[in-house]
């Protein structure tokens, strides 16, 4: 992990326009240690299948944004989108509101709240907010999951994973490394839940500053793999990082899926 953190403002980030066009942030960064307790520490993962494009607010100011030079929202989040792609987000601890909103320049449902969830935060903990569920008529996103996200002890040599199961319809996965009959990771893993992070054997004391593993996605029961060849993810060592299943069982549009995020570094 870095040794600063940077806060990541709970609300749209102020510009002002020099005379010449250019753009000068004007909001004040404080450096945060790693775990300060005056703090908690989130990310947001939408693993919502048909989700629109969406902000999140924390209660009632915006937590995620993204602002064009014309001061108007533009970008937000969608399926599979990651707020932050590096690091957490902060808040202060204890209960929030966490809500999320159509752009107000969408073409459909402009500005339209999506999603209205409690969640609770300890101080200096860091958390990972998965949205779940699947995004139709109602047009909300009816579920999410909160994990805590407890770091191992990070080594420069090692690589460390945990898996998400969030493949809709789908069964128990084991992670298996090498082969499908190989050296079993992570056991278990229904839908909606989380493994601890265990260390991938082999990685340390091997040459060079990444590890490519080929993955297998083992149904629990069965002991078949998701996807007969396996799946190859390379990763730079020293982290810890979060595989991830999503999609949905028999659906085209949404077939499963497995990838990662950096989780600590």
């Amino acid at each position: 992990m870095k040794k600063l953190l940077y806060i990541i403002a709970a609300c749209a980030t102020l510009f002002t326009a020099c005379e010449k066009g250019t753009l000068v942030e004007t909001t004040e960064y404080e450096k945060v240690a790693p775990g300060d307790p005056k703090y908690s520490y989130v990310k947001i993962l939408n693993l919502t299948p048909s989700s629109p494009v969406i902000n999140y607010y924390m209660d009632g100011p915006k937590f995620t944004s993204a602002l064009s030079s014309t001061g108007l929202e533009t970008a937000g989040f969608a399926y599979n989108g990651l707020f932050p792609d590096l690091g957490y987000a902060v808040t202060s601890p204890g209960n929030h509101q966490l809500t999320a909103k159509t752009l107000p320049k969408a073409t459909v449902d402009p500005g339209l709240k999506v999603l209205d969830k409690l969640i609770t935060t300890a101080p200096g903990k860091y958390y990972t907010v998965i949205t779940g569920g699947t995004y139709g008529v109602d047009k909300t996103i009816p579920s999410i999951l909160v994990l805590e996200d407890k770091s191992p002890a990070l080594d420069t040599s090692k690589v460390f994973v945990r898996l998400v199961n969030f493949y809709n319809g789908g069964p128990s996965y084991d992670l298996v490394k090498d082969s499908a009959t190989g050296t079993k990771l992570i056991s278990n893993v229904a839908f909606g839940t989380a493994s601890e992070f265990v260390e991938i054997p082999g990685t340390a004391g091997v040459g060079g500053s990444t590890a490519s593993v080929k993955l297998f996605f083992n149904n629990s029961t069965t002991g078949v793999p998701q996807i007969t060849a396996g799946t190859t993810l390379t990763f730079p060592k020293g982290r810890a990082y979060t595989v991830y299943t999503r999609g949905i069982l028999g659906n085209t549009s949404f077939p499963f899926s497995a990838t990662f995020y950096t989780t600590f570094y």
